[in-house]
């Protein structure tokens, strides 16, 4: 994957190994990040760089997307946006941001981008899921035009924990 799309402030970039840093000291190793995500936080760096290992294996596969999310006027890896999955040709993007960038307009931004970037591509659809309980993951949706289609029951194996998540479908033709 050679794209980097932009926005006025966010550069949108492939993952390279060098992130892995980056990813374990800004989100993955703090116990109280991955609330709201499928995932545990990471007890060292090699579990951050075998990680970020497979992702990139993952560019193997022309249909992978997978973005870093970088702060234009710092250069700062600030969180990562991707496709999660394709299901019957829709996406679903999954994404996060550091702590400090919270509340700043970064991630509808990304996500905008990322979204105009998939349709792009050909798809009509895109799916994004947000755990109930994550009001500013559930706002960043609907700010992207993300239309409500229901909630489930999900199960996180990493966590043992069933969760509410609540279902958007954000489709070519949103105004």
């Amino acid at each position: 994957m050679n794209t980097t799309p932009e926005t006025k402030r966010l550069l949108l970039r492939p993952l390279k190994q060098s992130d892995a840093i980056d990813i374990f000291e800004n989100w993955a190793s703090d116990e109280d990040f991955p609330k709201y995500m499928t995932w545990s936080a990471h007890k060292n760096i090699e579990e951050t760089k075998k990680i970020v290992d497979m992702w990139i294996k993952e560019y193997e596969d022309p249909k992978a997307i997978r973005f870093m999310i970088v702060l234009k006027s710092t250069n700062e890896v600030i969180g990562q946006i991707d496709v999660v999955k394709i299901v019957d040709d829709i996406p679903e993007i999954g994404y996060l941001i550091m702590k400090k960038y919270w509340n700043n307009g970064y991630m509808s931004e990304a996500c905008n981008c990322v979204i105009n970037y998939i349709f792009t591509l050909g798809y009509k659809n895109i799916i994004i899921e947000a755990m109930k309980e994550n009001i500013a993951s559930n706002k960043v949706i609907m700010k992207c035009g993300g239309k409500f289609i229901g909630s489930k029951i999900q199960f996180y194996e990493a966590k043992n924990l069933n969760a509410e998540v609540n279902q958007y479908l954000i489709t070519s033709s949103r105004s």
